[in-house]
């Protein structure tokens, strides 16, 4: 079954292959070099990651190469799922607000086109409950990522290939907590690491 006809299974955007959605994925501290490009806009230090999902929450494409203050929309145009969806007709993918209309990729319009807002929205939400899947199952990508910088886009990326073999699985998806947005883990100074890393 082709992309499209699998995301018409669910959903009615008949030329939709899947949605598009960035997420920030908080830094345990700052990066020693380049610190103002990790500032995202609620000023905390991040990577900007984008995400791509089909209609049953499986990830397509990830890109988590991007430092925080860098907008949603540039990784959009510099990556190589825009070009690739340039390339490719009749095809699109939905995303929020914050891109530009192209036409491989469609946003959510303001009234008067309310029936074309709601189907839209109920369509999106879909990359949302994904990221949350994700950031749920793996509290690492949640709360701060605490290893070198060098290796926090390999910790997402495989991430999100554990989360699609969860899919697979059908593995039961974590529960929505409303505390978990607020809530912060505590960190906790462990005295004896030496002693733990010699076991």
């Amino acid at each position: 079954m082709q992309a499209k006809e699998k995301w018409l299974t669910r959903f009615r955007f008949s030329k939709a292959i899947g949605v598009i959605d960035c997420t920030h994925i908080r830094l345990d501290g700052k990066p020693a070099q380049f610190v103002d490009e990790y500032v995202n806009q609620k000023g905390f230090a991040s990577i900007n990651v984008q995400v791509t999902c089909d209609q049953n929450s499986v990830i397509t494409s990830i890109d988590a190469s991007r430092p925080g203050s860098v907008h949603d929309a540039r990784i959009w145009k510099n990556s190589a799922v825009c070009e690739v969806m340039k390339k490719t007709r009749n095809t699109i993918l939905l995303g929020d607000s914050g891109y530009g209309i192209m036409s491989c990729l469609m946003t959510s319009y303001t009234d008067p086109h309310e029936e074309y807002r709601r189907v839209f929205n109920t369509e999106r939400v879909v990359i949302e409950y994904t990221v949350g899947q994700v950031k749920r199952r793996f509290p690492i990508l949640k709360y701060g990522c605490r290893v070198e910088m060098t290796s926090i886009p390999k910790v997402i990326i495989a991430c999100s290939v554990l989360h699609n073999i969860s899919k697979q699985l059908r593995d039961e998806d974590f529960q929505e907590n409303d505390e978990d947005e607020e809530q912060d883990l505590p960190f906790i100074e462990n005295e004896n690491v030496d002693a733990i890393r010699a076991q």
